[in-house]
């Protein structure tokens, strides 16, 4: 699979509002480092939802540039949960009558219910559906307790429902005095990505086929309790994921994304279990699409690799190499970027000789159709043109895209300072069962494991990985076969693997479609 850039891209003029048109033109607007894996994930939600309900979910042709959906501000349900809480339950156990409950409540929600109009602010569809108030506190007190990332301090108008359903999706908004207003801020376009990149994987009717029935499935008891609480859908009326742009067709992360989850979701695992693991696997492909291409515009050849340690009692060769392994990958985006700024010298008009305010002018041209950096005009000095522009450059991707690998690692359990104080891979229980689930379908050898882990993604936790990461630096064996060991015993411990005899340990999935035999 080759890396196939899309040909319908965003024009000049659809970007006017950029001040530098750079890091999103090689690798997509936008990938966003305050977003959690849960966030993107519930981004994500509301394009596939949106685009199952008008029957083309991951439809290639309707991924293109632009691609839009319809979202759901559901302001009714949000303020029923997060906006009068303490109030509502103040007074489910105080007023015992309960048409008295109702009264005082539906009186305080007319006058203050936020992100509605006056004519707007009437909950009493509520009392048609609830034998009494204390019924309707008891549901409302009950799906708080599944808040997504509950114990984050955001506002209100940020705080998600866990994904029971399509009922219970909604967009980020900021919702003031004035109005809700879409915010970019916890759904910064990256869940967007993530559902373009499935819509060009090469699985996805597959995943087109299996992906509603265990996520978007709408008669679920949870999602049929969620929807008592509001009176309809409430769509916006503006169009979202317009502005998002995937700069390619093809992509080899999009298929092992789509390939992960495939296998995921054919997991027997019961209920709303399996969504946790989609939301690893997906900020994880999101990482590792965001790596492998700066290392391709870079012009690496080799898979860029993950020393992983499995963390043990003593600092080892393996923390050693895991840190600087984390390390230059972090930086492979800038280097990157490095690169694709340096392509504007080898343009054929960059160097012509001329008066210096005719070489300013093409230079600013080159650059301006290259990149629309808008603060280029204040530059005076051809020489000094492109000095500014990888200042600039440099201060904006450190601030936020440059961040992104330490924070999707990180998110979903790949990345930890624990036991030192520098980031390295370390991976936690939770991601390591995320790829036995994904990567493990019947019976694998324990080595067998460690080579597959290497060859798809890049993670190395043995020696023989080690040695082929390394290419021609000679390693010390020993650390790596200790750190395999204890990878061994961490995945015994956790119940996916078995030993048979003393050179024969088996990885195995209680959740995969085989679980007997080889």
């Amino acid at each position: 699979m080759t890396y196939a850039p899309t040909e319908k891209s965003p024009a000049a003029a659809d970007r006017e509002r950029e001040d530098l048109w750079l890091e999103e033109q090689f690798w997509g607007h936008r990938l966003w480092d305050q977003q959690t894996p849960w966030l993107v994930f519930l981004e994500f939600l509301g394009a596939a939802e949106s685009a199952h309900r008008a029957n083309h979910l991951f439809d290639f042709e309707r991924s293109l540039y632009p691609s839009a959906y319809s979202a759901y501000t559901r302001l009714y349900l949000r303020n029923i949960l997060f906006r009068n809480e303490q109030l509502l339950f103040r007074i489910a156990q105080t007023i015992g009558d309960s048409a008295a409950a109702w009264a005082q409540w539906l009186k305080y929600m007319s006058e203050n219910a936020s992100g509605l109009d006056p004519g707007q602010r009437d909950f009493s569809y509520l009392k048609d559906r609830f034998d009494s108030f204390h019924d309707f506190a008891a549901l409302v007190r009950a799906l708080r307790s599944c808040i997504v990332e509950a114990d984050t301090n955001k506002r209100w108008g940020s705080r998600f429902l866990f994904p029971f359903g399509p009922d219970a999706l909604y967009e980020d908004l900021d919702i003031k005095a004035t109005g809700p207003k879409r915010d970019y801020t916890n759904f910064g376009r990256s869940g967007e990505l993530l559902y373009l990149m499935l819509s060009r994987a090469e699985r996805r009717a597959e995943l087109a086929a299996a992906f509603p029935e265990r996520v978007l499935e709408s008669g679920n008891k949870w999602n049929r309790l969620v929807t008592r609480l509001q009176p309809g859908p409430q769509h916006t009326n503006d169009r979202r994921g317009v502005d998002a742009f995937l700069p390619y067709d093809r992509h080899p992360v999009f298929n092992l994304i789509a390939e992960d989850w495939v296998a995921l979701l054919r997991l027997r695992l019961p209920g709303f279990d399996i969504v946790p693991y989609l939301v690893t696997s997906g900020a994880f492909g999101l990482l590792l699409y965001h790596l492998h291409t700066s290392a391709h515009i870079r012009g690496e050849r080799r898979l860029p690799s993950m020393i992983c340690e499995v963390v043990g009692p003593k600092r080892t060769l393996v923390r050693e190499m895991a840190i600087e392994s984390f390390d230059e990958n972090a930086g492979k985006s800038l280097e990157a970027m490095e690169v694709v700024i340096a392509q504007a010298q080898l343009d054929p008009q960059w160097n012509l000789p001329g008066p210096s305010i005719d070489v300013l002018t093409r230079r600013r041209d080159i650059i301006t159709r290259m990149f629309r950096w808008k603060d280029g005009a204040s530059v005076t000095d051809p020489d000094e043109l492109l000095r500014q522009l990888r200042k600039d450059a440099k201060e904006r991707h450190q601030r936020h895209f440059g961040q992104v690998h330490r924070t999707f690692g990180r998110g979903v359990g790949l990345i930890s300072k624990r036991g030192t104080n520098r980031l390295r891979y370390a991976p936690t229980d939770g991601f390591l069962k995320c790829l036995i689930y994904a990567n493990v379908s019947k019976r694998m050898e324990f080595g067998e494991l460690l080579q597959h882990l290497y060859q798809r993604y890049g993670l190395v936790f043995g020696d023989r990985e080690a040695e082929r990461a390394c290419g021609d630096r000679e390693i010390d064996k020993k650390p790596f076969q200790a750190n395999a060991l204890r990878l061994e015993q961490r995945l015994s411990s956790l119940g996916l693997l078995k030993r048979l005899s003393d050179a024969c340990a088996y990885v195995e999935n209680p959740y995969g479609t085989s679980v007997d035999g080889y």
